[in-house]
């Protein structure tokens, strides 16, 4: 089940609600664990086994989180660190990733998370098994985050804040993430799926750049939007969900796009891995290393293909290079740091987005014009017109401009009435379209 289904919108979530707010306040984590299961069950290609997966391992990590109380704290968490791994690992690799459980990586590292805080004294053991499972399986947040520091989720587990105004500004975040990626991102997608269909050989070079915007613009209003949804059912739930992004394409260096662009992941990569293995504490040399180490994890963390290693280690340079003396370059000129980082960004998303390395060799030569004209040398205005106003929307929107106007008008009654509207016509697409995933589902 997704946030961008009628099934959703129309019969769990609002007999999830009812039941959430009707009936007794102490049922509430054990609706949530409930609520959670059916909706993975159903959004799941093999529900059995990916329901099994996650009922396992939350109670592997209950199961740790009391031994760490009793048993040596350095082996529990070894082992329990080593089999959330190798259970992702396995998924991962088995079958080239097809029995994957949706959202898994998300959620083990939120159970990894737990029983490190846990190791660490920053929390202490919750008994309460529901309590536990409210945690863990929570599902606005459980496919794709974000993901919490343990401490603040099991506060906010225990002691829900619920209030009218809380409601109602997360059905306002709620109809604007479902907007972003009904309206936007799967719309813009189109472009980029039409460059492949046509095929990278027969491309031109301006249309291969059109073709890229259209892909980073697709990827970040489609997981901002599934952020914003996930904020706002936390929020009609009684939980704050950290917010996942940040205007990352207002970025000045690789370095800060990499702190607004899922920042809940990268927030996890510093405080479990970089800050743990030395930081920047250690000298130029270690720290390079300690980034390197990052990096790799993160390309694995998407997937073990060679594509997301090639798109970790380039990020990876370019921060190095920014710590070593780039930064001080960009840091003389507003625009050319802006211009940098969103180039290198673009470029980036090319072996994130296609994994076929013939194919992405063809279309790195359309980019930097090695490849020919194409086919036809106009292709670029033919299409380029035919999605010109949802690409001028996807720029806009990755700029600051849109948080800047919802700020000033989110509290307007005319905004209500202009979110219902959209609402509504949102709904219309979803009926008459092809559902599209959210693309970090397969992560």
């Amino acid at each position: 089940m997704q946030f961008n289904s009628i099934d959703f919108l129309f019969f769990f979530l609002p007999l999830f609600l009812a039941a959430y707010y009707l009936l007794p306040k102490s049922w509430r984590s054990g609706l949530l664990v409930a609520g959670s299961l059916l909706f993975y069950y159903f959004g799941s290609n093999e529900p059995w086994l990916t329901l099994w997966v996650l009922i396992g391992t939350t109670a592997f990590t209950y199961l740790m989180g009391v031994c760490m109380e009793r048993l040596n704290k350095v082996q529990v968490l070894s082992f329990s660190l080593a089999v959330l791994a190798a259970i992702l690992v396995f998924f991962k690799l088995y079958d080239g990733g097809s029995m994957l459980p949706v959202g898994m990586s998300f959620y083990l590292f939120q159970l990894a998370a737990y029983i490190i805080a846990v190791y660490r004294d920053q929390v202490r053991q919750e008994r309460d098994l529901f309590r536990f499972g409210a945690q863990t399986m929570m599902f606005p947040k459980l496919l794709m985050g974000p993901l919490m520091d343990p401490k603040d989720l099991q506060n906010q587990v225990k002691k829900p804040v619920f209030s009218t105004e809380n409601f109602h500004r997360g059905l306002q975040e709620l109809i604007l993430g479902l907007a972003l990626k009904v309206l936007l991102a799967n719309r813009i997608g189109g472009l980029w799926g039409q460059a492949g269909t046509i095929g990278y050989e027969y491309i031109s070079t301006p249309f291969a750049w059109l073709a890229l915007i259209a892909f980073a613009a697709q990827l970040y209003l489609d997981f901002w939007g599934y952020s914003l949804m996930a904020m706002g059912l936390g929020r009609m739930l009684g939980f704050t969900l950290p917010e996942n992004f940040i205007d990352p394409y207002a970025s000045k260096s690789v370095s800060e796009f990499w702190r607004r662009w899922h920042a809940s992941l990268g927030a996890w990569f510093r405080d479990n891995l970089y800050i743990p293995l030395g930081g920047n504490r250690k000298g130029t040399l270690r720290t390079i290393l300690n980034l390197l180490v990052v990096w790799i994890f993160t390309g694995v963390w998407h997937g073990v293909g060679g594509n997301y290693l090639l798109w970790a280690m380039m990020l990876f340079f370019f921060i190095v290079m920014e710590r070593l003396w780039l930064r001080k370059l960009l840091d003389r000129s507003r625009v050319l740091c802006h211009v940098y980082t969103v180039v290198v960004i673009l470029l980036s998303w090319i072996p994130f987005a296609i994994g076929d390395w013939d194919k992405m060799l063809i279309f790195t030569s359309k980019i930097f014009g090695l490849g020919g004209a194409g086919l036809d040398p106009t292709d670029y205005i033919t299409w380029g017109g035919k999605f010109l106003w949802l690409l001028v929307g996807g720029v806009v929107c990755a700029t600051p401009l849109p948080r800047m106007i919802w700020n000033k008008v989110k509290d307007h009654w005319l905004t209500d009435i202009v979110l219902f509207i959209l609402f509504w016509i949102t709904v219309y697409f979803v009926a008459t379209s092809a559902q599209d995933p959210f693309l970090y589902f397969q992560y």
